[in-house]
């Protein structure tokens, strides 16, 4: 029973919502809203709504091919604007560069040499090997005038391993000068790719030109007039026969 009550309250509310918006789109009391007599102006009227509406929708789908267009010019020249000022914050400040080899506590990295938390220049810096009975002993000198002193016991590394260690340092302290003695260059070079991709929204303003124009053309378009003078007329008409004038359609 309960629910059979509940199902006729929600039959009396739809009931009630659709009264009221019949009264809100054919004006003028029950009459108008409902009687044989205004049946064929409320077809006239709810035809030329529908067409306009059809109108519509129609431009408004057009316009929002466009603007999906627009909006992936966009957002193709912000990722071009982001992966150029990586490149650029890259080439003012290199970082570590990937691991090259580790020795006890020293871990060689293509810009940086780790001796535990210390981070030391490559560009500067000048190693000199000493071995005695028990152990492995480098010498890292940098041009500020700091040292670090490196001891390895042998019973840990073998002489070869050190050598070869030195070794590899020496090559990437010799690539690291060449590296740096372009750097000024290619950080150059990353600043005018980025000033010139930050400038060049040629495609992005094709796109919002297009729109512009079929903004225009649609404002202008002599089909969508027709259809808006037609629902004109047909309002009009209702306010003469009901005294009372049908909402406007929404701009």
């Amino acid at each position: 029973m309960v629910e059979v009550v509940r199902w006729i309250v929600w039959a009396l509310i739809a009931a009630a919502v659709l009264i009221c918006l019949q009264h809100y789109r054919y004006p003028g009391g029950w009459g108008p809203a409902f009687s044989r007599e205004h049946a064929a102006r409320r077809r006239s009227l709810a035809r030329a709504r529908r067409h306009l509406a059809r109108r519509a929708v129609w431009a408004w789908g057009q316009r929002a091919l466009v603007q999906a267009r627009l909006h992936s010019a966009q957002s193709a020249h912000r990722q071009s604007v982001a992966t150029a000022k990586l490149s650029l914050r890259q080439a003012r400040e290199p970082g570590l560069g990937v691991k090259v080899g580790e020795l006890g506590p020293l871990v060689l990295h293509e810009h940086v040499l780790l001796h535990g938390e210390e981070q030391l220049r490559l560009d500067s810096l000048k190693v000199k090997p000493h071995h005695d009975v028990r152990n492995h002993h480098l010498i890292l000198f940098q041009d500020d005038g700091s040292v670090n002193h490196v001891s390895l016991a042998r019973t840990e590394h073998e002489e070869d391993a050190v050598f070869a260690f030195v070794a590899l340092l020496t090559s990437a302290v010799l690539r690291e000068n060449t590296f740096l003695s372009g750097q000024g260059k290619r950080i150059a070079r990353a600043e005018e790719r980025l000033a010139r991709i930050e400038a060049d929204t040629s495609a992005q303003d094709g796109v919002r030109t297009e729109l512009d124009r079929l903004v225009e053309e649609q404002r202008l378009d002599p089909e969508q007039a027709a259809a808006l003078a037609r629902l004109k007329a047909c309002r009009q008409d209702w306010h003469e026969h009901t005294g009372r004038m049908p909402p406007a359609p929404r701009s």
